[in-house]
């Protein structure tokens, strides 16, 4: 037998576990690495959907509120008796599961966000659809442009062979027909257009129409001497916001005009904020005051959300503005706080809107001590936020002041 040598001999017991050690720990060192770049990623692609989602977001919310008014100016909406609603109305925190103090109803299914989360504001629009535009105009023998027939009950007059595009052939079409005078606009559902008679159809089958008290007078449709109207049908279009913490997950939603049903527009907008910029019309080349923000003239009061006003903060001076009428007289003072409001919101000229985006998972690797940018409890979520203002263009352009006597 040869005898060994140093070349035959194998490794030890020793030096293969020290290799298989070293092994475990590249191995190791290499998963933690690529565990950490995989969550590094999937974080920062999180992110990316925050951002990309507040910028769709953002144009969508620029699109209806630059649209806001279209037909109308800021002429008071009567869908009811004591139901009027302006194109743009905000509620500031709104407790939506009740709907107390707003038009958009109750919702059982609306949760507001847990505690030590800030509520949002909801807001709602409303606008009229120019395609199939129908302008109105006096009936036979008559001065005004509404009439009731026994048969076809009531109907408005229009001009010679009216365009049938305003009317669903299917369901009844919600409209509005507004002046471009001081009278306020009136929804109503359009059952059909008779091309022919040059008539306008209401549908009344379900209820009285036009609905509030305001719109069914006579007064509401006779022009008086001196009165400007242009009287015209559009389909009413709109759109309402709010954001549902229904499920424990933020939610930014959605609703048309004549709908009961919200839609999901993203699960990334946390918070909805929006200040309205309010003109004064005694001087209007002065700076907007912000509802709710410092107010800019005296008395120093800081100005609440238009949705908070009453005729004390009126006296107080944190809710006023000017009061002058549509041919430049002074206003009495108003008795309620809805006639603050409605005089507010017509002199509406501009929105600021905030959007809180944060990530949908948590980061569990984040610091969780302190406060994050928005002023909350570090939770592992990121949060970016989004401002930007919106000229409400439709309102500026008839600058409607209250009329000196209701019709």
């Amino acid at each position: 037998m040869r005898p060994s040598s140093l070349h035959d001999r194998g490794f030890t017991l020793l030096e293969v576990m020290i290799a298989s050690a070293l092994g475990v720990i590249v191995l190791t060192t290499g998963l933690v690495v690529g565990t950490q770049m995989q969550k590094r990623a999937l974080f920062e692609e999180q992110m990316m959907t925050a951002q990309v989602t507040g910028r769709a977001v953002k144009e969508l919310l620029t699109l209806d509120v630059s649209r806001a008014g279209t037909g109308m100016g800021n002429t008071p909406i009567s869908f009811n008796t004591n139901d009027e609603r302006s194109a743009i109305t905000v509620w500031a925190t709104p407790d939506l599961k009740t709907g107390v103090g707003t038009t958009l109803g109750a919702d059982a299914t609306f949760e507001p966000p847990p505690a030590g989360f800030p509520a949002s504001d909801a807001l709602q629009l409303y606008w009229g659809d120019t395609n199939g535009m129908i302008t109105l105009a006096p009936c036979t023998s008559l001065s005004r442009v509404r009439e009731e027939d026994a048969t076809t009950g009531v109907t408005f007059c229009t001009r010679t062979s009216p365009p049938t595009a305003l009317v669903d052939t299917t369901n009844p079409t919600l409209a509005v027909l507004a002046s471009g005078g001081n009278k306020k606009a009136c929804p109503v559902l359009v059952d059909s257009v008779q091309q022919a008679g040059a008539k306008l159809v209401i549908k009344a089958a379900t209820a009285p129409v036009p609905r509030s008290d305001v719109c069914a007078s006579t007064l509401q449709w006779t022009k008086a001497s001196g009165d400007i109207e242009n009287w015209v049908a559009l389909r009413l279009s709109g759109a309402a916001y709010r954001v549902n913490w229904k499920g424990g997950i933020p939610t930014l939603e959605y609703r048309a005009p004549n709908q009961t049903a919200w839609s999901v527009l993203s699960r990334d907008v946390e918070r909805l904020i929006v200040r309205e910029g309010v003109v004064n019309l005694s001087n209007a080349q002065n700076q907007l005051d912000w509802y709710p923000g410092d107010n800019t003239a005296a008395p120093a009061v800081p100005h609440p959300a238009i949705s908070q006003c009453d005729v004390a903060k009126y006296t107080s001076g944190a809710c006023k503005t000017d009061d002058l009428s549509s041919t430049g007289t002074a206003l009495p003072a108003p008795t309620t706080p809805a006639e603050v409001i409605q005089r507010l919101r017509q002199r509406v000229r501009e929105l600021e809107v905030t959007l809180v985006i944060r990530t949908r998972r948590v980061n569990r690797d984040a610091d969780t001590t302190g406060t994050d940018e928005e002023g909350l409890a570090k939770d592992g979520y990121s949060r970016r936020r989004y401002t930007f203002r919106v000229a409400a263009r439709n309102m500026t352009v008839g600058l409607q002041r209250p009329a000196p006597v209701t019709p």
